[in-house]
């Protein structure tokens, strides 16, 4: 072999490896070439479409167009729907205000400071893209605030024209979002629901067929709740899709309560099985059997077979006639199945199990209201403090300072622990896109002398801001550059270039989102360590409500709360936290069946003793009550197979709260202290 031969075949290993190194970076930077493609697309579509309308202010529907579009298709649709609802909101109560006060700027300013105030608030409380709805809200009426204060009469003809070129920037995002969609987020949200089945049913049948390690079995459990949060995100993403199957939105949104009740029920017979033996009986025999028969592989490739095969488990272990020993098991198994079949039927959007017609939707719950009201204060203060400052000095753009505070405050809210660093991130692009934007204003525009060569070069603007943004590296800072280029370019029909006019706009933005970071460093976030006590006690509040019959929540109201608030637990909480919440929920759930199950008024009053003894902390007296309960019903084994899963079901119920009650004794007789909670907020 030539020393040739050799060091031809290193070039060519050399260049070979080289090319595939390039290939895999270009197929990782390929979605987010796609975006960057789908934001500049978005962006020049709204600007063709308010030329072509001759409006004045164009950049008020690009700028739409750019904030609608994000990198998930999905996202980018529904969002775009709440923002149109958002808008037409703020619209209507800006208008409103100065018509009730046109000329009394002191009233219009602090009732516009409130509602800035009330629609953080209402970011924090709601989820996801219906609190990006309440955010954008506040932002439109200091939007037309800012396009109106020297002349309020003419807010009704400026609302519409403004709110019409918000709409227009919302069909643009949303007509290139249609067509570049392919389903990606339906497959994502299939693929999540489908690795979470898997891995509750493979627990479950670990835990009640041959047992494990408390420890493991505890972990698999917390780990499968802090999915909720993420799966609650994917659903609203392929909400947002235009599919058939999409087409019962409830019983979608219902998903994540039926895998918390069945998260809840491998809880329970996990504990049950710690202290029983794992010796094989007939009921667990015929339960692994039918757990068997379900393959979790189905869930993405064939949904309808899943829940097909869930249904004919459902049927076998409800013909299972099984002990007082191994009812809580078996009731678990049940649940856990339902839960599974529930998640395969919402995306079907076909009939539920055990039900006809549509699926009722869930009900508005608050899971804590601290944090939504300090988010509101910090808005509030925020545009208080920037409008104070535009009064006494006469500043021309303060204005614009005001709609960009208003930005800064109201995106964040929601954010939680990173809101103080993602405004602190947006502040940092908003600047940066002022000396970028003082180059192509100066520079480069002046010397376009076509509506073509305006869209080139924002194409390639958007293009390079959308690949950036759709990275990992400080997304928020190319966010602010994107919702920011626009208005400081003040690209129009005609556009106008004045010196003077770009530096005080510049300064009013970068200084509004400069006060609006600030504020979450002077009213900050409610720390995580008091978020988590008071979400457990206020869940404990809400269950001892719920025993003593002072509030009588259905259980999917109970269930949607608790889920709720597991969603919102902070990272620094342990497992122990994670436990407590669901022992929490498994006893108010218990709570209500029994009140379902238990005809009998003789033992049902009994049972509500009982219940109120829990209520009250005395939690001896409370367990004495329910022992004896259930002694008297065990000799009371119907034959009958209807009535004799009753029986089962109330063994299970009464089972899991005494279970609580002994594992749990220090958590079920800690005091509700009212407000204390809340003065401890910054201590």
């Amino acid at each position: 072999m030539s020393v040739f031969d050799h060091s031809g075949r290193e070039a060519r290993r050399f260049w070979h490896g080289l090319r595939q190194a390039v290939l895999s970076r270009l197929q990782a930077l390929a979605p987010r070439v796609l975006f960057g493609l789908r934001l500049s697309a978005s962006v020049c579509l709204a600007l063709f479409a308010t030329y072509y309308l001759e409006l004045q202010n164009a950049f008020w529907a690009a700028t739409t167009a750019a904030i609608v579009c994000q990198p998930n298709l999905g996202a980018s649709i529904q969002k775009g729907r709440f923002r149109a609802i958002g808008s037409a909101l703020g619209a209507l109560v800006m208008v409103a205000l100065l018509a009730a006060f046109p000329q009394q700027r002191e009233p219009a300013l602090l009732l516009l400071a409130l509602f800035c105030g009330l629609c953080a608030a209402a970011a924090t409380l709601l989820r996801n893209l219906a609190a990006y709805a309440a955010a954008l809200a506040g932002i439109t009426s200091a939007i037309i605030f800012a396009d109106t204060v020297t002349d309020p009469s003419s807010a009704p003809f400026l609302a519409i024209v403004r709110v019409g070129e918000i709409y227009i920037g919302i069909w643009s995002a949303t007509v290139v979002a249609m067509l570049t969609g392919s389903g990606s987020a339906r497959r994502q949200l299939c693929q999540t629901l489908g690795r979470i089945s898997a891995n509750l049913l493979a627990g479950f049948s670990t835990d009640v067929t041959s047992g494990r390690g408390a420890a493991d079995s505890r972990a698999a459990r917390i780990a499968l709740a802090r999915e909720l949060g993420p799966l609650n995100l994917a659903i609203d993403a392929a909400l947002g899709e235009q599919s058939p199957v999409l087409a019962d939105r409830a019983r979608l949104r219902r998903i994540p309560f039926a895998l918390l009740d069945a998260l809840t029920s491998w809880r329970n017979a996990a504990r049950f099985g710690e202290r029983s033996s794992v010796a094989e009986t007939t009921s667990r025999g015929e339960l692994r059997a039918s757990l068997a028969a379900i393959d979790p592989a189905r869930f993405q490739s064939d949904p309808a077979g899943f829940r097909d095969s869930c249904r004919t488990a459902l049927r076998r272990i409800d013909a299972t006639r099984s002990s007082d020993v191994d009812a809580p098991i078996v009731v678990a198994a049940r649940d856990v199945v339902q839960g599974l079949a529930a998640a395969a039927d919402g995306m079907l959007a076909k009939g539920a199990v055990g039900s006809n017609g549509r699926t009722p939707r869930a009900s508005f719950v608050v899971a804590d209201p601290l944090p939504a009201l300090v988010n509101g204060a910090r808005t509030a203060a925020a545009i208080l403090a920037v409008t104070w400052f535009w009064v006494v000095t006469a500043w021309p753009s303060g204005p614009f300072a005001i709609v960009f505070t208003a930005v800064a405050t109201l995106i964040f809210a929601s954010f939680g622990d990173h809101a103080g660093d993602l405004a602190k991130d947006y502040t940092i692009g908003v600047a940066l896109m002022a000396v970028v934007g003082s180059v192509l204003y100066f520079g480069v525009l002046p010397a376009l002398s076509s509506f073509a060569a305006l869209i080139a070069v924002l194409s390639v603007l958007f293009i390079v801001l959308g690949v950036m943004q759709a990275g990992p590296w400080h997304s928020v800072v190319f966010l602010a550059m994107t919702i920011s280029s626009l208005p400081l370019l003040g690209v129009g029909n005609p556009i106008t270039y004045d010196a003077s006019a770009y530096f005080n706009l510049a300064l009013a933005i970068v200084s509004g989102s400069a006060v609006g970071a600030m504020f979450f460093v002077a009213i900050p976030v409610v720390p995580p360590s008091l978020r988590l006590r008071r979400l457990i006690a206020l869940s404990l509040r809400d269950l001892r409500r719920l025993l003593s019959l002072r509030s009588t929540p259905d259980q999917l109201r109970w269930t949607a709360l608790m889920a709720r608030r597991i969603e919102l637990l902070p990272s620094e909480a342990t497992a122990d936290d994670v436990a407590d919440l669901l022992a929490l929920h498994a006893v108010g759930r218990a709570a209500l069946r029994l009140e379902q199950e238990v005809s009998d008024h003789r033992a049902l009053g009994l049972l509500r003793a009982a219940l109120t003894a829990l209520a009250d902390g005395h939690l001896a007296d409370a367990r004495m009550m329910l022992v004896t309960w259930r002694g008297q019903s065990l000799a009371l084994d119907p034959p009958d197979d209807a009535e004799h899963r009753r029986w089962i079901a109330s063994q299970s119920h009464i089972a899991v709260i005494i279970d609580a009650i002994d594992n749990h004794p220090v958590l079920l007789a800690t005091p509700f202290r009212g407000w204390q909670p809340f003065f401890k907020a910054f201590r």
